[in-house]
């Protein structure tokens, strides 16, 4: 390890050893915190950022205007004193965090707040304080143009030293100039950063230490428009006398290492988390993240060993190996080699296969080699890589364009690429989860019998998917579950408690099933779910349902257990009112 690998190490460290006081149960191996608890720690620089930019506060997170040399204490090499992590270095992954001991799934990892906080580059107009996206009229900055919300106007909060320098992007004299606005929107992550590291050179060598992939960078096209757009207005238009590869290098970690981030409706950015950024991504991670009230909030959704890396994923978990490829090649500039990328049936999912047809049953599996064809693991038929491509990207681009409130013509596409593409294929499986999302956004009232039965139905279906490419207290499984939950406690309701089981015409009882059957992942009736999607194109248009065997229902105290587990997951998350409602409905019905 050289002087240079070292020295970032140390920053790292001492970094890592300042969120002790935002992490109050590093030194509890029982997680004792409330969720709703705010942290304690306005001693240290990441406390004073929450404090006095919190979106609780000020709806603004953007930078630290008083930062001491001494905020972040010079940790020991090793571990921070009763973190769970410790940063790990290795000339593959280079900086990466590892269990310090032993995790529990459900265990909070660490908590941080952000260095910086801006609009999405890509963004449209959005305020400068609270990221909210301002559609029509604005408000513009009296100082230097720039939008605002209307109420941000009064209490500007992107600061008197930004507002003076962005009146050289030309904002004040055309507000509305749409071009100008995404060239800022562009620009401010560097520029608050500088600002930052102006302050303070401890955060200057934090920075200094996260990956930027600058040399791959600047020989693809976001070099150039980093070069032509970024670096230009920063020198030209602004007069700062910073270096192009000090530029580069700020854009570069921000583009490898930011986590988008939602600070309530229609307010969307990125920001920077040194810690959060240096967790190796995987395929089927052992954490996920949630960002609330201006805290990251990392937490163990498996059993991670001691030793064991901590991952994140920087792609959704729903997308086939091919997708989950492309956009780390273009966004972080890397090759995923985890378990799931080698599998070419990804851990038995076939979430990237597609039907033969050839053959009936058979699936058509990705080659391990792609100058080689797909090939039916049934009838051994094959099919070259580039029909295949050009199958999944039409059907990409068909998914696109419907409305996700169409609930019908959801259903209608499902139908349809059940058949071409197969039952299990990502763009199949993301239609079943938007139906379901479709068919319960408006009131349940007004949603049928047949078409909550079919939510359950495909319910289950994606609990036993995400068993495999998501497991554990995933944010997947729990939305799931809450519409699982949501589905049956209607269907719950509509039954009279004096009802007795049934039979249809043809003698298939009806009863509820209340026993919770092995090796269904602990979903009670999931072993008896047969959905036909192949109806969806027989001009059907009574129900959106097209089951061929009845659904069976969950009795209110298995269903009870489930909501419960659903509570557990998605505790830091926004739907969480949604889930405590619901645990009180079903309450009632016992």
């Amino acid at each position: 390890m050289d002087a240079e690998v070292q020295k970032r190490l140390a920053a790292l460290e001492s970094y890592l050893e300042s969120l002790a006081p935002t992490n109050l149960s590093w030194n509890q191996h029982v997680v004792t915190h409330d969720p709703q608890e705010k942290p304690k720690h306005a001693g240290t620089f990441t406390g004073r950022l929450h404090q006095e930019y919190s979106p609780t506060k000020r709806a603004e997170v953007l930078r630290s205007d008083e930062v001491d040399e001494s905020s972040f204490p010079r940790a020991p090499t090793g571990a921070a004193s009763g973190a769970p992590v410790r940063i790990m270095w290795s000339l593959e992954y280079g900086r990466y965090l590892v269990a310090s001991r032993s995790i529990t799934a459900g265990e909070v990892v660490f908590r941080e707040t952000p260095l910086v906080v801006a609009p999405k580059p890509d963004a449209g107009p959005t305020c400068l304080v609270c990221l909210r996206a301002l559609q029509g009229a604005w408000v513009e900055c009296e100082g230097c143009g720039a939008p605002l919300c209307s109420s941000c106007a009064d209490d500007c909060g992107h600061g008197g030293e930004e507002c003076e320098l962005l009146v050289g992007l030309g904002l004040k004299q055309d507000p509305r100039n749409i071009k100008l606005i995404r060239k800022l929107n562009a620009l401010l992550t560097p520029l608050r950063t500088m600002m930052l590291m102006q302050d303070s050179p401890d955060v200057r060598s934090v920075v200094a230490a996260l990956q930027s992939n600058v040399e791959k960078r600047r020989r693809l096209p976001i070099g150039r428009y980093v070069e032509e757009h970024v670096v230009e207005s920063l020198q030209r238009r602004l007069g700062l006398g910073v270096s192009s590869v000090v530029v580069h290098h700020l854009c570069g970690v921000f583009d490898t290492n930011a986590f988008v981030v939602s600070l309530g409706k229609d307010r969307m950015g990125r920001a920077l988390f040194p810690l959060g950024a240096i967790m190796n991504h995987s395929c089927v991670p052992n954490t996920q993240h949630w960002y609330k009230e201006g805290v990251l909030t990392v937490r163990a959704v498996t059993d991670i060993p001691e030793g064991a890396p901590i991952t994140n994923t920087y792609t959704p978990t729903l997308w086939g190996t091919h997708a989950r490829a492309a956009h780390l090649a273009a966004s972080k500039l890397f090759t995923c080699r985890c378990e799931r990328c080698l599998d070419p049936i990804e851990l038995g999912s076939h979430i990237s296969s597609v039907s033969c047809r050839s053959c009936q049953d058979g699936l058509l599996v990705p080659p391990s080699d792609p100058r080689r064809g797909w090939e039916c693991h049934a009838c051994g038929a094959s099919a070259s890589g580039d029909s295949v491509e050009a199958m999944v990207r039409a059907a990409g681009a068909a998914v696109s364009r419907i409305s996700p409130q169409d609930a019908a013509a959801i259903s209608s596409t499902l139908g349809h690429f059940s058949r071409v593409l197969g039952r299990t294929h990502y763009i199949t499986v993301e239609l079943k989860y938007a139906l379901i999302h479709a068919l319960m956004t408006p009131s349940l009232k007004g949603v049928s019998d047949a078409d909550l039965c079919r939510v359950v139905d495909l319910s289950k279906e994606l609990l036993r998917l995400a068993a495999i490419i998501d497991p554990g207290l995933s944010r997947f499984r729990g939305v799931v579950l809450l519409e699982l939950g949501r589905a049956s406690a209607e269907s719950l309701e509509r039954r009279t408690p004096q009802s007795s089981p049934t039979a249809d015409p043809d003698g298939v009882s009806t009863a509820p099933a209340a026993d919770t059957v092995p090796g269904n992942n602990g979903v009670p009736g999931s072993e008896a779910v047969v959905v036909d999607d192949d109806d969806d194109d027989k001009g059907r248009n009574t129900s959106l349902h097209h089951s061929t065997t009845p659904t069976p229902f969950i009795e209110a105290q298995d269903l009870l257990s489930l909501v419960q587990e659903c509570e557990n997951i998605l505790q830091y998350d926004r739907r969480l009112p949604d889930v405590l409602a619901l645990k009180q409905q079903l309450q009632t019905l016992l």
